[in-house]
């Protein structure tokens, strides 16, 4: 079979316009490798066979995406650029939001981000011209694809996905309740708590990181955002921050972290604090040691 060339074409269907400017850098600066690749970039959508969407789909885009949809060539891959067209992101509970993609179209490819940076939105592309590859030979799409572009880095500075110290965390829900895109999940079983990142909603704000009293949760500069649809879901941060036993009246109860006694006590003290006692015998304690 003679080698096909991926031609591409974009819809916005209703992105504020920041995965759109980074798109055009993706696609033109030759240092993300697409401008120079054997990729086609097409005027019409019926000469595509890689279909790039930005965007969440509103409800005035989705009659526009479902007559494109008809006018493709087949077999045709589906790329999504930025959080909200995989998950809606900050938009997900709007009245005029009718997505995400995946309920009305086979995507392929999510590349999460805020807008996703260019180097991410290369990688999508990239992985979607490898499942093209694989329709048009007949061959089943694997469950994951390599990383392909081994050569992007980001500055230390940059604001990339978050992770969580379990061992600074208190399980005290801040981080949730600020989550504009709810990405951020906390559980209580009988063991403790259960704190979720689910980065393929995360809009990478850094509320999370801003409000934590313990310096618990932060944000990394790594951009690894893009997932085939079926890691959609599994791309979730899980970390176990357990109760423990009280030594007096063996209750199980949440130790503060390192990170809450450093506020409230110089370094010498905390040493000298037990913390293997819950806060009821804490007081108890203290009202023996001050009255007795």
């Amino acid at each position: 079979m003679s080698k096909v060339v991926p031609k591409v074409f974009r819809i916005n269907t209703g992105s504020c316009n920041g995965c759109d400017v980074e798109f055009v850098a993706a696609a033109f600066v030759d240092k993300f490798h697409i401008a120079t690749s054997d990729v086609e970039f097409v005027d019409d959508v019926k000469d595509a066979n890689l279909l790039v969407i930005t965007g969440p789909l509103t409800a005035r885009s989705e009659s526009f995406l479902k007559n494109a949809l008809t006018k493709l060539k087949k077999p045709f891959t589906v790329v999504g650029v930025g959080t909200c067209s995989v998950s809606c992101g900050i938009f997900r509970d709007s009245y005029a939001i009718n997505g995400p993609l995946d309920k009305f179209v086979d995507v392929d490819v999510n590349v999460a981000g805020c807008p996703p940076r260019p180097e991410s939105i290369a990688e999508g592309i990239a992985k979607g011209i490898k499942v093209l590859e694989q329709k048009l030979s007949g061959e089943v799409t694997p469950k994951t694809i390599d990383t392909i572009f081994s050569d992007f880095s980001a500055p230390a500075s940059f604001r990339g996905r978050m992770d969580l110290n379990p061992d600074m965390c208190t399980g005290c829900r801040t981080c949730e309740t600020v989550c504009p895109s709810t990405a951020i999940k906390i559980e209580e079983n009988e063991e403790g708590f259960i704190h979720n990142i689910w980065h393929n909603s995360c809009c990478y704000c850094g509320n999370c990181a801003y409000f934590c009293p313990t310096g618990a949760i932060f944000s990394t500069n790594s951009f690894d955002t893009v997932k085939l649809q079926n890691e959609k879901f599994s791309d979730v941060n899980v970390a176990n921050i357990p109760f423990e036993e009280c030594s007096c009246c063996g209750e199980k109860y949440m130790p503060p972290s390192r990170g809450l006694l450093g506020k409230s006590y110089v370094h010498d003290d905390v040493n000298k604090l037990n913390t293997n006692i819950c806060s009821k015998c804490r007081k108890e304690a203290n009202f023996k040691r001050m009255y007795a």
